[in-house]
């Protein structure tokens, strides 16, 4: 996979990816707790985090039609440097304000920014990686980001989790705003052939969003897949962005390194999953893989929740509860990426160049078109119900992307072709 990065336009893709990556990694975590220590408030916690989801769904489609129309590496650069001013400027405000309201406004302020921004970032990303690599390469080079995003990762969220006692919440803020500042700069010098489409050929908005859902809904299987992936996610994101850090800071009181430590095992197993599917390369067979991680993701999620409840209820001593998550939350993350990575390559092969923009940007709004309502709810029944009822509503709920992914006929159909 190494090889990849003598392709120039790849590599500097990758350096900007991967400087940013690490800030925001710093970033999305000291943001998280340091709301949840301000409020002491799940459901500020999980509003805050929806504020953003939910801003970005609602632009996504819009992004993927532009992404189509316009430049797309000019749009990553630029959406680097806007992110990269908002949170440098951000961070030199929180110096200032001290008033709990104050730094409330500032933090919804930038993830409305950021949200925007990222929408635009993530539809042009996902129609220009295509174009980097040839298409015997492809399958490596998904894997080799998804390697590198774990890396990314692991390094964010360990020093984050140390740092952020350190430095302090200001400079983390700083930190990120100089790594979207960096990566905008490495993209800058991306070099695409690139042909801008003449006014008189350019369809309407509403006509390219059309036509990418037309898209969708004729490749058979593909939107049923589409809705189990976000029951997927509207499941799972909950116990990463609400439950996690609420039985780590406000249930068990530990500091945020123990939730690093936690975050990192994750990471490490994406890491190691990326690395054996990119070994493997070609040879994987997506119906079969697919099968295997859902049920192993499925198992993995279950026994993090029965974990987790056992140390809330006092049932388990905490050193042995952690002893038992770190090693099946990587155990998850293997499983997961054993899902991901060759469903992305499928995915990409099945949809026609001159229309990823929009179909990504529409798959991306199904996706995780639920996961801002997930986490709004989840924060609702940890302020008022507690750990055990959002454990119960979980399970509930990752039932359905289970059974369609294992015995839906139009699904198996289209994983097969794939």
């Amino acid at each position: 996979m190494l090889r990849l990065l003598r392709n120039r336009n790849f590599a500097l893709l990758f350096i900007g990816n991967f400087t940013s990556q690490i800030g925001t990694a710093f970033y999305n975590f000291a943001v998280s707790w340091f709301i949840l220590s301000l409020t002491s408030s799940p459901l500020q916690a999980g509003l805050y985090i929806a504020t953003g989801a939910i801003i970005q769904l609602l632009v996504s489609p819009i992004a993927g039609v532009f992404a189509d129309r316009l430049n797309r590496v000019r749009i990553l650069y630029i959406t680097d440097y806007i992110r990269g001013i908002a949170v440098l400027v951000g961070g030199f405000l929180i110096f200032m304000l001290n008033q709990e309201s104050y730094l409330i406004l500032l933090l919804y302020t930038l993830t409305i920014i950021l949200a925007i921004n990222n929408a635009f970032f993530i539809s042009s990303v996902a129609a220009v990686r295509p174009s980097l690599v040839k298409d015997e390469e492809l399958n490596q080079a998904n894997a080799f980001f998804s390697l590198i995003g774990s890396i990314q990762q692991i390094i964010g969220v360990l020093l984050a989790g140390g740092l952020y006692m350190i430095l302090g919440i200001e400079l983390i803020f700083i930190i990120n705003g100089i790594s979207f500042i960096i990566s905008g700069f490495s993209e800058m010098f991306i070099r695409l052939n690139y042909a801008n489409k003449p006014a008189a050929e350019r369809s309407k908005f509403t006509e390219d969003f059309k036509y990418g859902m037309r898209y969708i809904l004729a490749k058979k299987g593909l939107l049923q897949f589409m809705l189990a992936v976000l029951f997927l996610n509207f499941a799972s994101a909950p116990l990463f962005a609400n439950a996690l850090p609420y039985l780590f800071n406000l249930r068990l009181n530990k500091a945020p390194i123990h939730l690093s430590m936690v975050q990192v095992a994750f990471s490490l197993g994406m890491l190691v999953g990326g690395i054996i599917v990119g070994i493997i390369g070609n040879r994987l067979i997506v119906q079969r893989n697919i099968h295997q991680g859902i049920i192993g993701t499925f198992i993995g999620l279950s026994a993090v929740m029965l974990l987790m409840y056992q140390v809330h209820q006092e049932i388990m001593p905490y050193t042995l509860f952690l002893s038992l998550l770190i090693p099946v939350f990587f155990l998850t993350a293997v499983a997961n990426m054993w899902l991901n990575i060759p469903l992305s390559t499928g995915l990409v092969r099945a949809i026609d160049e001159h229309v990823r923009g929009r179909v990504f940007s529409i798959m991306e709004t199904l996706g995780q078109g639920l996961i801002p309502l997930g986490i709004l709810l989840s924060g609702i029944i940890l302020e008022y119900g507690g750990l055990g009822f959002l454990f119960i509503a979980i399970s509930s709920i990752a039932l359905t992307p289970f059974l369609i992914l294992l015995f839906g006929k139009r699904v198996n159909l289209l994983l097969a072709s794939l």
